[in-house]
């Protein structure tokens, strides 16, 4: 397993993250069961993953939380994340200090490398920066978590309408997670170029989404796409035949800026096959340089 250091954080971390939510949620949402979500969390520290991913809304902590029972703390880097509102409705401070601890509670553990402000819009940004970051400093201050995250929702805000200012105007986040891939690469000018200037950790979702992973998804995207004149002809020849998750995989891990691109599934075998992939050789030079010129422009889509 390759490693970096997670931006200002001086946290060592696996090139390779799990993501413990997407479609699968571990297997969870998929109809597997506990056990299951366990043994890809085991598999993950077996291949050298080091860099956990879950959130309290993907209700996989629990079997984060027993998967890692034994395992070393200082071994791994844990990260989740706290949604700003419930139930449509801004939540206090106070509300998010007390769901942290119900986090801490079920991956059974005292602390928190990392705790994200999860999936903010645009229009909850000032209610996260001045009620819930003083709270996310308290916690920092209880030692209850390491470093400050945020997340964008990326699926309805594919041109990062919210981070895209977060970064550039405030100072307080330690790390971020960011949408980009080959699809969308309108991360690395608007998102991607604030975090390498300010060093801010830099964690890749969506790297590889059912656009990425099937072959008529993305056939039926591409054709779409050009019929609507958004992009040229030429976007229906760019992927090769065979595996283009892997490229997907390997396009994302060449990106200047990104530190941790994330790989969630159910099955703890597809995730053996992702991170070889993941640690495969760098995607050829001639075929990132085409991705790039054909793709570039366009960020109306999450590749989802």
């Amino acid at each position: 397993m390759n490693f970096t250091t997670l931006g200002r954080t001086g946290l060592s971390v696996s090139r390779m993250g799990l993501g413990c939510g997407g479609h699968s949620r571990l297997g969870l949402a998929t109809g597997k069961d506990e056990a299951n979500a366990i043994s890809v969390v085991r598999k993950a520290l077996e291949l050298g993953v080091n860099f956990i991913d879950t959130a309290e809304s993907y209700g996989t902590e629990t079997a984060v939380g027993k998967a890692l029972v034994g395992v070393p703390r200082e071994s791994y880097v844990l990260s989740t994340k706290i949604g700003p509102t419930r139930d449509g409705a801004p939540i206090s401070g106070a509300e998010l200090k007390s769901r942290a601890e119900g986090c801490l509670t079920r991956l059974q553990t005292d602390y928190l490398d990392v705790l994200h402000l999860h999936g903010v819009k645009r229009d909850e940004y000032a209610h996260c920066k001045e009620e819930l970051v003083p709270a996310l400093l308290e916690l920092r201050a209880e030692g209850k978590i390491r470093f400050l995250g945020i997340t964008e929702a990326f699926g309805p805000d594919p041109q990062h309408a919210m981070l895209e200012p977060a970064v550039q105007n405030d100072d307080c986040w330690d790390v971020v997670m960011v949408g980009f891939n080959a699809l969308n690469q309108s991360a690395r000018e608007r998102v991607l170029a604030a975090t390498r200037a300010k060093n801010i950790g830099t964690l890749c979702m969506f790297a590889v989404r059912r656009a990425l992973s099937d072959r008529a998804a993305l056939a039926a995207l591409l054709a779409e796409l050009v019929s609507a004149g958004t992009l040229s002809n030429e976007a229906l020849t760019v992927f090769p035949e065979g595996d283009v998750t892997s490229l997907a995989y390997r396009f994302c891990m060449g990106e200047p800026g990104i530190d941790v691109v994330l790989s969630g599934t159910g099955n703890p075998a597809h995730l053996e096959a992702n991170a070889a992939a993941l640690l495969g050789p760098p995607l050829p030079a001639d075929q990132t340089e085409l991705w790039k010129r054909v793709f570039a422009g366009l960020d109306s889509v999450s590749g989802n």
